[in-house]
């Protein structure tokens, strides 16, 4: 299984269609801050998306985090904007701790990462739209599982995509 994780996209949903017909999920993931509930995305895919609700999110009745069962790992899915997460992983461990998950999925900071700190693995695939790392390239994870349940996690550039995609 292929999940494509997406994260502060700020309304700019551009980059989704070529993503989509790219990677080709089988499930989406987005963090929050779609500032639109991700209508564009829910109407294009072809897959399940789940979506959480993020500090931009005004109005907006998604949830703030999720909990789901991957193969053989637990997951959390949240924006991170009420974890603290722009200081400190500590909030988001905490939060892992009580619902089970030993995988943290955030956004907020807009800066992609892939990190294994204290039994949790904690992934942000930044931002498509509004980079804010140093090389200020739109990012987005990909999650694949094996037929065993374990979760192979990859941070890709969206300007690596195929020119000729749609």
């Amino acid at each position: 299984m292929r999940i494509l994780v997406i994260s502060d996209t700020h309304g700019q949903d551009g980059d989704v269609n070529r993503l989509l017909e790219v990677v080709k999920p089988d499930r989406i993931y987005h963090l929050g801050d779609s500032e639109n509930e991700c209508r564009f995305l829910t109407n294009v895919a072809k897959c399940p998306v789940e979506m959480v609700c993020g500090n931009c999110d005004w109005y907006s009745k998604l949830p703030m985090e999720v909990v789901l069962e991957v193969g053989k790992h637990v997951l959390l899915l949240t924006h991170g904007h009420k974890f603290g997460c722009k200081i400190s992983y500590e909030g988001l461990m905490k939060e892992a701790r009580r619902v089970g998950a030993d995988y943290i999925l955030y956004g907020h900071t807009h800066v992609p990462e892939i990190e294994k700190v204290n039994g949790f693995t904690i992934i942000n695939p930044g931002s498509l739209s509004y980079p804010r790392d140093y090389e200020r390239r739109g990012t987005y994870a990909v999650l694949n599982v094996d037929n065993t349940g374990e979760i192979e996690a990859a941070i890709r550039y969206v300007d690596m995509l195929p020119k000729n995609s749609i």
